[in-house]
């Protein structure tokens, strides 16, 4: 009997703009944009992608490529439907290092400025609005709020 939660797998095609799961530690909890190259065979779920920043040389000519599992992949989330009103201890994804990272607002600053967590530096980062996204899951093949965006929702309702 297969796992229900496994029966799904995303496709993607070469060309496809995509988020990216990197591998490795110092990677954990983050997402960076990237292309689809191709897919490495039929078969198989697994896809040669490029970064749009990162690189594979110290010159910085040549972008980095990997080739990954279809669970390290996602399209590029929607922007949000409303206006989103940060404030202390929300969870948040901030673009840092050309990338966006998993992080927690702790604290407010004026001019719309916000002082985040980042777990995957064990630091505290000062960021403008604009430089901050509320993180979603892509699930079966959709968009879906996380546990605290929702619970977030109920209690401003």
């Amino acid at each position: 009997m297969s796992n229900p939660s496994s029966s799904w797998v995303a496709q993607f095609n070469p060309g496809d703009w995509v988020e990216i799961r990197p591998r490795g530690v110092g990677f954990r909890g983050s997402w960076y944009a990237g292309t689809v190259v191709l897919r490495e065979a039929k078969n198989t779920n697994r896809y040669v992608v490029e970064y749009d920043q990162l690189y594979a040389d110290e010159s910085g000519e040549k972008l980095l490529q990997e080739t990954l599992d279809w669970v390290q992949l996602r399209p590029p989330p929607p922007p949000p439907e409303k206006k989103v009103q940060f404030k202390f201890e929300d969870e948040v994804e901030a673009f840092y290092s050309y990338g966006w990272w998993e992080g927690a607002i702790i604290a407010e600053h004026s001019g719309g400025k916000f002082a985040v967590f980042l777990r995957g530096f064990d630091e505290q980062i000062v960021f403008e609005e604009k430089d901050l996204r509320l993180p979603v899951q892509w699930v079966k093949g959709k968009w879906e709020p996380r546990f605290e965006q929702v619970q977030r929702e109920k209690e401003v309702s």
